[in-house]
């Protein structure tokens, strides 16, 4: 009889090699976050300082830049879900996504950076969602906590929000932004070097014996669910429209209607991502006994309370005090949103990440428009406004989704 002694080597490969794959995630999950921290947030500046200062322009760009994005990356994800190679498309994406900060680096040219930049930025718009999608599948396989590895893997996308936005203005404001952009450009390049070494490979994910609750679940077939993904869309879709349009219009409306410098708007974000920190842990962790449309209609409402506090503010520290409602509104909505849509879409894993992460996109495409035009007419704190009626309406979609 053989001695069982090989059990234990094997078992301990097959932990080393599950931390080395969580690692991984994580890792790459921080670097491309911090990238897209550094390139995102000072969109605006760089824009109206360097290339041109009409609102309505901006806009412009912002819309088709997320309509681009939203088109390409839904195409990435149907034919993910059917030729499942997460990998690649991964590596793919952040290849592209060099690119194009490379393209904003050296170039000053509107209508080229309209179409190529936009181009090239779609193009790579699918890493973080297969990323996610990937993750889902491979602790699914290793019959781990899903929920929670996600809720992790969110609040590491978080950290690197807190770092990047007030790194991104003070390399803007000390270097200028073409080294910025550069900086940007070489963390996708270590990145593309981490996701070729140590991610795993793609995840075979064959179909389980479904039970009765399993049944109940399946996106295709269930039109109650077909309802709920319309419904939790709309949902998303108005509160990343909020979202979008602070991003647009704050760092102006601080430094134009409150005096205040580019600095407090990279502090407010910084600070927003250490708050949501905690939120996703504490959520992912909550799911447990308390229902994922009742944390979404929490993080709803604090979504509410923040923009009605953006609307009355006037100091630096009030700015940076309200973030705790900022923090608890995309803490929750970035979390569990894109567990709600996994979960009404168990079988369709890639379609449903980035369907969650489109909303996001298309929220772009609504904003850009909508920020420019109040920005104009109305002036910038008028967006807040509008904001909160967002908000209330999302709270109504969000009654309507079925409870998870």
């Amino acid at each position: 009889m053989k001695p069982a002694v090989p059990f234990f080597p094997q078992r301990l490969l097959s932990r080393r090699l599950l931390s080395s794959a969580s690692a991984a995630f994580l890792i790459v999950i921080f670097m491309t976050g911090l990238a897209g921290a550094l390139r995102i947030p000072a969109l605006t500046v760089y824009l109206h300082n360097e290339v041109t200062n009409d609102p309505m322009m901006i806009g412009v760009f912002y819309s088709i830049n997320s309509l681009v994005s939203m088109v390409l990356s839904q195409i990435v994800a149907h034919y993910s879900d059917r030729y499942p190679n997460r990998k690649l498309i991964i590596s793919l994406s952040c290849v592209m996504q060099l690119f194009g900060c490379l393209l904003f680096a050296f170039n000053r040219d509107y209508y080229i950076l309209l179409i190529f930049g936009t181009l090239l930025i779609g193009l790579g718009s699918s890493a973080t969602s297969q990323l996610f999608a990937l993750s889902r599948e491979y602790t699914q396989a290793q019959n781990r906590d899903s929920t929670m590895f996600n809720s992790v893997l969110r609040a590491q996308l978080s950290l690197a929000w807190i770092v990047g936005p007030p790194l991104a203005y003070f390399l803007a404001d000390q270097l200028g932004f073409t080294f910025m952009y550069v900086a940007a450009a070489t963390i996708f390049a270590i990145s593309i070097i981490i996701v070729m070494l140590m991610l795993p490979q793609a995840v075979g994910c064959e179909p389980k014996s479904a039970n009765e609750e399993e049944d109940n679940l399946r996106e295709e077939g269930i039109t109650s669910n077909r309802h709920s993904v319309i419904w939790l869309s709309i949902a998303c879709l108005l509160v990343w429209t909020c979202n979008s349009m602070m991003f647009i219009n704050m760092p102006i409306y601080l430094s134009e209607d409150l005096g205040l410098s580019n600095r407090v708007a990279g502090l407010m974000m910084g600070t927003a991502a250490g708050i949501e920190i905690p939120i996703m842990l504490i959520a992912g962790y909550c799911t447990r006994f308390i229902s994922k449309k009742s944390l979404m209609l929490i993080g709803i409402v604090a979504g509410i309370a923040y923009y009605l506090g953006l609307a009355l503010a006037q100091t630096e520290w009030q700015l940076l005090a309200i973030q705790l409602f900022n923090g608890i509104f995309i803490g929750i909505i970035a979390s569990i949103g894109m567990i709600y849509f996994q979960d009404l879409m168990p079988y369709r894993m890639g379609t449903a990440t980035t369907l969650f992460g489109n909303t996001g996109s298309a929220s772009w495409i609504v904003a850009g428009q909508l920020a420019g035009v109040m920005a104009s007419q109305f002036g910038y704190q008028s967006t807040w406004y509008l904001a909160i009626g967002f908000c209330v309406i999302a709270l109504l979609f969000m009654g309507l989704v079925r409870k998870i």
